[in-house]
């Protein structure tokens, strides 16, 4: 098989303990959610994790399994926690994996402690370490384990270990990270015991050393174990690097294998799942710190590219990296970077919107922009043997996505854009400096498309008397939306420049005072990049905060930079009218000006929907994708093509 030697270290081989790994690439444990009612996995899971280790991947770290269903409300269901019959439902996933070369290793999680949610009929305060206030409702106090409950938990982590590893695990995680229940007895912020679990630094580690010694003594001396912690709270009060540097140390002296470092809690959100705000590799430098102070192998994720997770290597911050959402986006990562095809990884977006959000929900994960993910035994492409004439109109993320999916499935495909460019909205959504995964992806649709069969006529409009559509056997509108101009006197002025026109051509911002009208995403990403540059950045929105329907994980880090970056933030405030001097705003304070060299128009965007109707009229079997049905985000478009493109038969 070709290699590419820019990755070579990458693509080493790795020892955790004395299993030998065939790279240096593993993916992270991060729930699915797509457990059985009883807790048990399913065959979605024995797909979702093969199509990784098919793709290359050299370790799979299979999400946190409930090694007991006695201390979580949401764990009550799993009945089968812990047990024979899990273990069954386990090996089908175990052995996909050691059929395409990756090693397993099991993460056992025993509860989420005083960061579980707390339901309004809810009888019971979640447990902790110790009597301290719930994560979610600080007013909900905490029951502390009894030590009968502490010593099951023990037992049960025995069981659980046994029962993984005589069924195929090759190694075995403790979760002990993102302050759940183990991470509470270790860390004195939460523990605050006053028997032989708490107190002293040997008080506080003695739960999670008696489940590394059942677990031991249930799995034999061969079978590495590691532990999940993270190298740093991040929030005043909470553990540090020097403390876990501590911990560190005194795992690896009572014989774990590897350590899995990451970073925050849930005081510290952003470090939980990070944003695109975060930047790549965000977390390698806390795995660093780690690393110098053991001996064995350090664990990391942390939103990784190529180029970041060779760094980490290279720099002596990880000796594996994990990617976990990359490789939902793109299972075969690893594979088209062994090839030499890094221009064929399709680029996570960081978005979070259908892994982390759907999990947030309590549902299934999805992908923004692979729509196979999850469900990549539904949703296989297969040959058509009727191919079909299709023309796809609009080349933004949607058009792209359908023309590409209906091109693999053997159709013959036009596609038609009314610009002199492929790319659509991200041409501009991906302007900002912090917005490389949006350049990244517009970039890897054109090569797809380019690379495919598909026809591509650039300077072209559609409409419905257009002849191009005649003969097609299927037609997909994917026309996108255009900007939002409110009827406000003075928006047509000089001064005011459209936000989508703002990205396109930075020489229309004038002056260093800029007030953006509009706080949904695209405006408070502009207002962000422009106080990044200097500017002096006045956000005003109309509701009562801006990114409203923004997921909290992405906000968490957006707002810390809004903040550094001193966006001033108006909410709850009208604009009224634009003049020369700048902008007329009303809100609970009364009437005001706020001075501006340049005003920004960024009250958002509509749906194409004009020509969309009167194509659906004399076509009725046009499927319509994206903004142009109703305006979303780019993992709306992207998905929406792709089914668009995938149904047709």
């Amino acid at each position: 098989m070709k290699q590419t030697e820019k990755y070579r270290r990458l693509f080493e081989n790795v020892k955790i303990g004395n299993v030998t790994l065939k790279n240096r690439i593993g993916m992270p444990p991060m729930g699915t959610g797509q457990d059985g009612v009883n807790g048990e996995m399913t065959d979605n899971h024995i797909a979702y994790f093969g199509a990784r280790a098919k793709g290359g991947c050299g370790l799979i770290v299979i999400e946190g399994q409930a090694v007991t269903n006695k201390t979580d409300p949401w764990m009550f269901g799993m009945t089968i926690a812990g047990t024979l019959a899990q273990a069954k439902t386990w090996q089908g996933v175990y052995e996909m994996c050691h059929a395409y070369g990756a090693k397993v290793c099991q993460q056992l999680i025993c509860g989420l402690g005083r960061n579980a949610f707390v339901f309004d009929d809810q009888t019971t305060p979640p447990v902790s370490a110790s009597a301290v206030p719930s994560h979610y409702r600080p007013d909900v106090i905490c029951r502390p384990l009894e030590i009968e409950e502490i010593r099951d938990i023990v037992k049960r982590y025995a069981v659980s270990a046994y029962y993984a590893v005589s069924v195929g695990a090759d190694m075995l995680e403790i979760h002990a990270h993102s302050g759940y229940l183990i991470d509470q007895f270790m860390s004195p912020v939460w523990n605050k015991r006053t028997d032989q679990y708490g107190g002293s630094f040997e008080n506080r580690m003695r739960f999670i050393t008696e489940i590394y010694y059942a677990m031991r003594q249930a799995v034999g001396p061969n079978v590495p174990i590691l532990v999940r912690m993270a190298a740093d709270h991040d929030f005043e009060g909470g553990r540090t690097f020097e403390e876990t540097v501590e911990i560190a140390k005194y795992l690896e002296s009572i014989g774990i294998d590897a350590l899995d470092i990451d970073m925050g809690c849930y005081e510290k959100h952003k470090w939980i799942v990070p944003a695109i705000y975060s930047g790549d590799g965000c977390m390698a430098y806390a795995s660093g710190i780690i690393k110098k102070a053991v001996g064995i192998p350090v664990l990391n994720a942390g939103s990784f590219t190529p180029e970041t997770a060779l760094e980490a290597v290279e720099k002596g911050q990880a000796d594996v990296v994990l990617l976990g959402r990359a490789q939902i986006a793109d299972p075969d990562w690893a594979a088209k970077l062994m090839e030499g095809r890094e221009d064929d990884i399709r680029p996570c977006l960081l978005c979070n919107k259908y892994c982390a959000g759907n999990i947030g929900n309590g549902i299934p994960i999805r992908c923004s922009v692979n729509a196979q993910a999850a469900r990549e035994r539904e949703y296989a492409i297969t040959k058509t043997e009727n191919p079909k004439k299709v023309v796809v109109i609009g080349g933004g993320p949607g058009g792209m996505e359908a023309a590409r999916v209906a091109a693999l499935k053997g159709h013959e495909v036009t596609l038609y854009e009314k610009a002199d460019s492929l790319g659509g909205q991200l041409n501009f959504a991906g302007d900002p400096s912090f917005k490389g995964r949006i350049r990244a992806f517009n970039a890897w649709q054109q090569r797809q498309i380019e690379k495919s069969t598909v026809k591509v006529v650039l300077n072209r409009e559609i409409t419905a008397e257009s002849k191009e559509l005649e003969e097609a056997d299927q037609i997909i509108a994917a026309l996108g939306a255009e900007p939002l101009v409110p009827k406000i006197p003075g928006i047509d002025g000089a001064n005011v420049v459209e936000v989508t026109a703002a990205h396109r051509d930075h020489s229309l911002y004038k002056g260093e005072r800029i007030v953006i009208c509009g706080g949904g995403m695209s405006g408070v990403d502009c207002g962000l990049e422009l106080a990044m540059a200097g500017k002096d950045v006045t956000i005003v929105e109309m509701v009562d905060a801006l990114a409203k329907k923004e997921l909290y994980q992405n906000k968490v880090r957006l707002f810390e930079l809004l903040d550094e970056y001193h966006v001033k933030q108006m909410v709850n405030t009208k604009v009224l009218r634009i003049t020369e001097e700048g902008v007329e705003v009303e809100n609970e304070n009364g009437i005001s000006v706020l001075p501006a060299d340049t005003i920004i128009s960024a009250f958002g965007m509509k749906s194409e929907t004009k020509t969309v109707q009167e194509i659906l009229a004399r076509y009725p079997q046009t499927k319509v994708v994206g903004d142009c049905g109703m305006v979303g985000q780019i993992g709306n478009a992207v998905r929406d093509g792709y089914f668009a493109g995938w149904s047709v038969e």
